[in-house]
């Protein structure tokens, strides 16, 4: 159910069927950081009692990388561990705060846009039965751009980046495991219609990541990998990026230099991830370059 990583980071692998991202925790000598809540009471559970009862117990401190759901719904399953995010996210969850989470609840906010199917869909399997009482945990402290958590012989460092997947998305950094935790700063939007990345602003969030002297890499809803299986992969789409900023909504020229760049033809998918960076520069187009 867990794995070990690392002598002092453990955590429980991403669950796709029902939208569960990776769950992390840092085992300091004083103190456990959980890194992210889980997307309901019954997956922080199953994550921190496997801690439990694997690893000698500590006082727990938790920390969001963004308010999403997946994220955020099981932060409540200890209200005696502080919860630590961004202002920002506390101000993302307070509006859920009070919110009806039935099958018809959340089928009218994804009728009135605001909630997306994709979402609505995936918490009606993690959640049994028609009528939940999901409890919204807001932070105790919160930060605006960067915090360092010491633990006891371990630390994290805390780095708000944002971006177009969620405007409070937080990276956290160990550097004594040379780990860092990506949360879902990389992914597209998805909120605002179909999904989309601003190359700009994807280039902004890389040169962040670039700082951090890491050997493994962790993006929530894929499995850790190590430096040179991260770097590989997110190159091909910094020069993808690079080549959108560059040609603009001119595609033949983007899909021809990008293959001849990254040396190999392009699949299915490489031509998704096309659309998508230039329907983000679509959109920047008619927001005036800012990114949503």
């Amino acid at each position: 159910m867990i794995k070990q990583l690392t002598q002092r980071f453990v955590y429980m692998p991403a669950d796709g069927a029902v939208d569960r991202p990776i769950l992390g925790a840092i085992l300091g000598e004083e103190r456990t950081l959980f890194l992210d809540g889980g997307n309901s009471l019954r997956h922080a559970a199953e994550f921190r009692e496997a801690v439990g009862e694997a690893y000698p117990a500590r006082p727990s401190i938790t920390a969001l990388t963004h308010w999403h759901w997946d994220h955020s719904f099981g932060a409540a399953y200890d209200a005696a561990s502080p919860l630590v995010a961004t202002e920002l996210t506390y101000q993302a969850l307070q509006r859920l705060v009070g919110l009806e989470w039935s099958d018809e609840a959340l089928d009218e906010r994804v009728r009135q846009g605001e909630e997306i199917a994709f979402c609505a869909d995936y918490m009606k399997k993690e959640y049994d039965g028609r009528e939940r009482d999901i409890q919204v945990a807001l932070p105790d402290m919160t930060f605006t751009d960067r915090l360092t958590l010491h633990l006891g012989a371990v630390s994290c460092q805390i780095e708000h980046i944002g971006g177009v997947h969620a405007v409070d998305s937080c990276i956290l950094y160990v550097p004594e495991e040379q780990i860092l935790f990506l949360g879902d700063v990389l992914g597209p939007a998805i909120y605002d219609g179909p999904r989309y990345y601003a190359a700009r602003d994807f280039l902004r969030i890389v040169e962040s990541i670039r700082q951090y002297p890491a050997a493994w890499y962790i993006e929530s809803h894929h499995r850790p990998v190590t430096a040179d299986e991260f770097w590989q992969d997110l190159d091909e789409y910094c020069t993808l990026a690079e080549l959108v900023v560059e040609f603009g909504a001119n595609k033949p020229a983007i899909e021809r230099e990008w293959a001849e760049r990254i040396g190999r033809g392009l699949a299915d998918g490489d031509r998704a991830a096309i659309d998508q960076f230039l329907l983000g520069e679509q959109r920047l187009c008619t927001t005036g370059g800012a990114v949503e």
